[in-house]
């Protein structure tokens, strides 16, 4: 029976969200195909996470998106987490608008410490810097302020703010500010957050709360949660057996965080390359060299190469051509599924268009590499192992450790058959 209902806006997101239940015990889905999502498998998941793919919609078709899931996957009893972007892109302010009359008033903590995400007087940092002064705002084209109390009174929300002096007095002062503001008509209220106690606070206090509530953040504070609600079940799986095939890894994601990460796997050796140019992508099938950089991948493929596969960069790439030049890569190289173990992906855009064209309906989760980096099994086609991690997340050699784990996987799995076949 699903205990809690994750909406994300997109599949990095979702997985990564759900990731945090699966290391206390439940069992998570991941959905893609949210219209098609139906039947045992859905009913058995004690967690169900659904990537809504709205980051990159028109605001008032993301709106509604939310409404509609919401009217339909949450019942009565359950917990309803709304994950957002920790660097506050998308359409979070107006998908939160369309969902809290249905779901009561929205405890808002996007910050993830461990990623170097930070709440300060209600404004988000990376790192040390304010959102407006990184390279992800200015490439993405967003304007304004990280303020985000201000974000949400722009479309229509009364929110509060609980300060870090307020958190640090415990979760018993927390809970009853929380339940003041809602007594007083507050719709949303946005906590600072310095440190992961901080998120482990906000969620002691939030969850025994009576009144209607729902949670709004990051991986973050879903970490959190689990433990707050003494939810456990049976340890999650190991890491899968990977099937017959090579390690694909795509880098998808335009930030300069996955290109090192690229650069660093590459490095580590044992893995072939496969630069992409833009211009191919943009053209698509009907490029003259679409079809010769297919053939290289298939007989690298053939041959049981581990490749990474990016965005070339020999000429300047607009961000808001991200997902068009995820789904080119998708389609470039969903033909060949039949000879792909396992799929590492940058960025939720890059990994929904690879699963969607390779015919996965979602993902089951197994656990996770290390903080933001999930592992699933791919639902719906051959259980493939899918490392999913959004594109501006981790550390230099985070790619290298996700194709680690893999190679690890796959020597233990070759071992365990010879070991069968000697028997």
């Amino acid at each position: 029976m699903t205990q809690t209902v994750i909406i994300a806006d997109d599949l990095s997101g979702a997985a990564d969200c759900a990731s945090a239940f699966v290391k206390a015990g439940l069992e998570a889905l991941v959905i893609i195909d949210r219209q098609a999502a139906q039947g045992a498998e859905l009913e058995a998941a004690q967690v169900v996470s659904i990537d809504a793919d709205t980051r990159r919609l028109p605001a008032a078709e993301a709106a509604e998106i939310h409404r509609e899931l919401c009217a339909r996957y949450r019942t009565p009893g359950q917990l309803l987490y709304k994950k957002i972007d920790s660097t506050l892109r998308g359409n979070f302010a107006q998908e939160l608008a369309a969902i809290i009359d249905q779901a009561g008033l929205a405890i808002v903590a996007p910050a993830f410490p461990q990623a170097g995400r930070f709440t300060r007087n209600g404004h988000q940092y990376l790192n040390d810097a304010p959102l407006e002064e990184t390279e992800i705002w200015r490439g993405e084209g967003i304007a304004g302020t990280a303020h985000i109390p201000g974000m949400l009174a722009r479309h229509g929300i009364k929110a509060a703010s609980l300060g870090l002096d307020e958190i640090r007095q415990g979760a018993q002062h927390v809970r009853a500010r929380l339940e003041t503001c809602a007594r007083d008509g507050v719709q949303a209220v946005v906590c600072d957050v310095a440190a992961d106690a901080d998120l482990r606070t906000i969620a002691q206090a939030s969850l025994p709360m009576t009144v209607p509530r729902f949670w709004v953040g990051s991986a973050g504070l879903a970490n959190h949660l689990p433990a707050a609600a003494h939810a456990s079940g049976k340890p999650a799986q190991a890491v899968p057996v990977i099937a017959d095939g090579s390690i694909l890894t795509v880098v998808g994601s335009l930030s300069s965080v996955s290109r090192a990460q690229a650069e660093c796997l590459f490095a580590g050796g044992g893995i072939e390359r496969v630069e992409v140019a833009t211009g191919i992508l943009r053209q698509g099938q009907s490029h003259p060299q679409w079809q010769q950089i297919q053939r290289t991948l298939e007989a690298l493929l053939r041959k049981k190469c581990d490749v990474l596969i990016l965005i070339g960069r020999e000429e300047p790439v607009n961000m808001g051509e991200g997902l068009q030049l995820c789904q080119a890569l998708a389609q470039l190289v969903a033909p060949l599924a039949a000879h792909i173990g396992a799929v590492i992906s940058t960025g939720g855009e890059t990994a929904r268009a690879i699963l969607s064209a390779m015919g996965s309906t979602g993902l089951r989760l197994a656990g996770e590499v290390e903080p933001g980096v999930p592992l699933s099994v791919a639902a719906g086609i051959r259980p493939i192992p899918v490392i999913t991690k959004a594109g501006a997340f981790g550390s230099r050699d985070t790619l290298l450790r996700c194709h680690e784990t893999l190679r690890q996987a796959r020597a233990g799995a070759g071992s365990t058959s010879s070991h069968r076949k000697a028997s």
